[in-house]
């Protein structure tokens, strides 16, 4: 392109920085690969031959698209658009991430987004998931697993409920009293405490009145005293502030391995993330700070607060 523009290699050195002796090499060595003759030599300058003009044409075309799709790129980078697929769990996703991704659709109009609240950890390319983030002990296998928090499950009651059936002081107790949970394997649920001050580890066995996946179900059942809850602390941390609910057991913690200890920030591995896919990550992982919608929360855990 640079000779038929510049009609000599002299002057198509000059343009591109380079001999003319090395823009020489290079014509004759594409003559020779495509065994074809592209310029010819007038008295005043190189004209392309037929099969010359084709192929100056085309290159003319493919750098065209070349500079549309570099621009196209760019423009993405400081405009961001595309799909993205979002699996949060029920309760976080609701109370707290929900509104937060809510609010970055706000600011990027050109991204469209799926959500789904569900809580139980996804084969993210069969269910064709972007970004997952999932509580659990450990992330699942074959993933790239980025830690966001710890959780903390807080044994929780409403006045209601100690009105009419007391309040356990201890964890042998619970048996005696209705619990909701999460949903447990054959009906039977076995809880573990750990003693504030001596340590000690308690276990008890027993079935639930109530299980239900949901978590905001879950906690509007132990707000009207269907029973005992042993919920997420981000979950019910306004109603732990304001009274509506009370942590039960004091001097006791729940083992936080029942139910997950840690929340996850799940991606597919990808050498080359979309833009909005990393802009997206990076915006959850700032709602996660200290400072972040969901870190404010986080904050109060295991005695930051309440």
């Amino acid at each position: 392109m640079a000779i038929v523009e510049s009609g000599s290699m002299s002057s198509a050195a000059l343009r591109m920085n380079t001999s003319r002796s090395n823009i020489s090499r290079r014509l004759k060595k594409l003559e020779s690969d495509l065994r074809v003759q592209l310029l010819r030599r007038t008295t005043r300058q190189l004209e392309p031959t037929q099969i010359g003009w084709a192929m100056y044409e085309h290159a003319v075309k493919v750098t065209q698209e070349l500079s549309a799709l570099q621009a196209t790129v760019q423009d993405m980078g400081r405009n961001l658009r595309g799909h993205v697929r979002v699996s949060v769990p029920i309760g976080l996703g609701q109370l707290t991430l929900g509104p937060a991704l809510l609010e970055f659709c706000k600011l990027n109009p050109g991204v469209t987004m799926q959500i789904t609240f569900n809580n139980r950890i996804f084969d993210l390319l069969d269910e064709e998931v972007d970004i997952s983030i999932r509580v659990a002990n450990t992330p699942p296998e074959n993933y790239v697993a980025r830690e966001l928090s710890g959780i903390e499950w807080v044994p929780c009651i409403s006045p209601s409920y100690i009105d009419q059936h007391g309040n356990p002081k201890v964890p042998a107790e619970l048996p005696d009293h209705y619990l909701v949970t999460p949903p447990v394997r054959h009906n039977r649920l076995i809880l573990s405490f750990f003693s504030q001050n001596k340590n000690q580890r308690h276990v008890v066995e027993l079935i639930p009145k109530l299980q239900c996946a949901d978590m905001n179900f879950l906690k509007q059942s132990v707000i009207l005293g269907n029973g005992i809850g042993v919920l997420p602390y981000y979950l019910i941390s306004e109603e732990l502030k304001s009274g509506v609910l009370l942590r039960a057991l004091k001097g006791f913690d729940s083992d936080p391995k029942m139910w997950g200890d840690k929340m996850f920030l799940i991606t597919a591995p990808s050498l080359y993330p979309s833009q909005t896919v990393r802009t997206l990550l990076d915006f959850i992982k700032e709602s996660f700070s200290e400072e972040g919608v969901v870190g404010k929360v986080m904050k109060g855990q295991f005695g930051g607060s309440v």
